[in-house]
């Protein structure tokens, strides 16, 4: 070592003490084989937060630019915050101070270019006449080392102090949406990692989960299934991934999309407004998890349970699930907060704290259909979905999760025998919930209570309180009735709306958490309680 450093120059010397011990240390994104989804390396204690916001003529161009700031620097070490919120999101310092991560905030976004200027090697201009080449430019940016330009920025980022070169431009290439996937299909697809494809509107989501994209290099894809020439080569793209594989994003329509993965195998892990899973995938794995406390008493009540839906949605675990947390009435009735099991991988650091800051009257549960968004009645390979479950099943226990709701359509029942690959494959579950609204209770395998729900999607107090009553109607007392209500998020439900449609409910009623409601199920029915 003494001979190697005479042989170096004072200016090599100097440049390898900078490197040694100024350079954060570097790691790389591990994705072991039957992992849902990539861990990133530890995010940095102290982030640098930025602001994303449609507040200039510039906007579009810069949000595309800073995602790829983002994903091109911290795959190798997560750096780089960004708050994108709206009406629903959660807050700038929200998750940063709740992961126990500190911030600064830089004068001026553009400074971060400067900062990590070494780690960028150009950039890769997008058509704004063909505005899907930039998803292609997203696929690129990793191998390339790039950040993805709108030729309205080309002449700042080419000049001091970035002085960026052009590494590819894309204007002109192309002549239709559907040339710019075909190439990505013929030439790109073939070498990337088939384990994952990601969905983005390149008109919509111009930054969100576009970092994370970068970051991976995956396909990025925005194909509708309901338009002729689109829906041929998504087949292509969904018939050639892996078995067991993931997409990621969203659709142009949730059912049809949904519906055509499952008719390949495919999950949906819902996640395109996901602003910063680069930091939220670098949390520790570590998830403590509370035990189920004492369920009550068998007794002839009416036992209604509250859940709330859409955790199958990243997003919604990230922002508005993250704000409605903070609502006063948290823990005052009992209820279900659904959640994604791929949290275990995409936001770790978030489902702990979910789990640590949970009162006794707050009860993770798995959103549709499991570690994904799917319609389990559409999977055509037993084999496959039998996989799919068993996969749940794995993440369900290591997340701490107990229950399932499973989605077949907005409305649609579970088949006898999808049942039953539930009941096989899944030996931890207390209980499923169904979409088929008023369907009652089925026994799945002699082992396995799956309920429908009395309401699927109310929107509000009033609507829960008239299906509770409609499904208490003609109750003799003489025995136990069982009742969930799932509510939707997205029109001012929460925690307080469940306290006061509890507090309406008169003493004939016990307002139970979802798992308490499936062990009382299962008492009734002569089924082990806890299995």
């Amino acid at each position: 070592m003494i001979k190697l450093i005479k042989m170096l120059s004072t200016k090599s010397l100097c440049f390898l003490f900078l490197y040694l011990f100024i350079t954060p240390a570097m790691a790389q994104i591990k994705w072991p084989a039957g992992q849902l989804l990539p861990s990133f390396p530890a995010a940095a204690p102290v982030q640098d937060l930025i602001t994303l916001r449609q507040n200039s003529p510039y906007t579009s161009a810069e949000m595309y630019l800073f995602a790829s700031l983002k994903g091109t620097i911290n795959r190798t070490k997560p750096r780089i915050f960004s708050y994108e919120g709206d009406a629903f999101a959660e807050g700038p310092h929200t998750w940063l101070q709740s992961l126990g991560l500190s911030w600064a905030e830089p004068a001026d976004k553009w400074d971060l270019i400067t900062k990590y200027r070494r780690e960028i090697s150009g950039l890769i201009v997008y058509d704004p006449d063909q505005i899907h080449t930039v998803n292609l430019a997203t696929v690129l940016a990793k191998n390339k080392n790039a950040l993805i330009a709108s030729p309205l920025l080309l002449s700042k980022l080419t000049a001091a102090p970035y002085n960026l070169p052009v590494l590819l431009d894309l204007r002109g290439k192309f002549n239709s949406k559907l040339e710019v996937y075909q190439s990505l299909y013929d030439e790109y697809w073939p070498h990337l990692d088939h384990r994952l494809l990601i969905a983005l509107n390149p008109n919509a989501h111009k930054a969100a989960l576009r970092e994370y994209a970068v970051a991976l290099g995956t396909a990025v894809i925005w194909l509708d299934p309901k338009i002729t020439g689109e829906s041929e080569l998504l087949n292509k793209f969904l018939s050639s991934m892996s078995p067991g594989g993931n997409f990621m994003g969203w659709w142009p329509q949730e059912g049809p999309g949904v519906e055509r993965a499952s008719k390949y195998g495919i999950a949906t892990i819902a996640s395109d407004w996901c602003s910063n899973l680069t930091v939220h995938s670098g949390t520790s794995r570590t998830v403590k998890i509370k035990p189920i406390p004492q369920k009550p008493e068998l007794n002839n009540k009416i036992y209604v349970a509250f859940i709330l839906s859409d955790g199958d949605n990243l997003q919604f675990t990230e922002h508005l699930m993250r704000k409605l947390w903070n609502n006063p009435d948290r823990g005052a009735v009992p209820m279900g907060w659904t959640v994604s099991p791929a949290m275990l991988d995409a936001m770790p650091g978030a489902l702990n704290y979910y789990w640590q800051s949970a009162t006794n009257n707050d009860n993770l549960i798995s959103g549709p259909s499991g570690y994904g968004y799917t319609y389990p009645n559409t999977w055509p390979d037993e084999k496959l979905l039998k996989k799919f479950v068993s996969k749940t099943e794995d993440y369900n226990k290591r997340a701490g999760l107990r229950v399932i709701t499973i989605w077949n359509t907005i409305v649609g029942g579970i088949n006898p025998e999808i049942g039953k690959v539930y009941a096989d494959q899944s030996k931890t579950l207390l209980g499923v919930t169904a979409q088929n609204t008023g369907g009652g209770l089925t026994i799945y395998n002699n082992s396995l209570p799956g309920m429908a729900l009395s309401c699927n999607y109310c929107t509000n107090e009033q609507a829960m309180k008239d299906h509770i009553a409609r499904a208490a109607s003609g109750w003799d007392k003489t025995s136990p009735r069982f009742i969930i209500i799932q509510a939707q998020p997205w029109t001012n439900i929460s925690p307080t709306s469940f306290k006061n449609v509890a507090n309406s409910l008169n003493e004939d009623y016990l307002v139970v958490r979802p798992d308490h409601l499936f062990q009382l199920v299962r008492e009734e029915k002569g089924i082990t309680i806890n299995p």
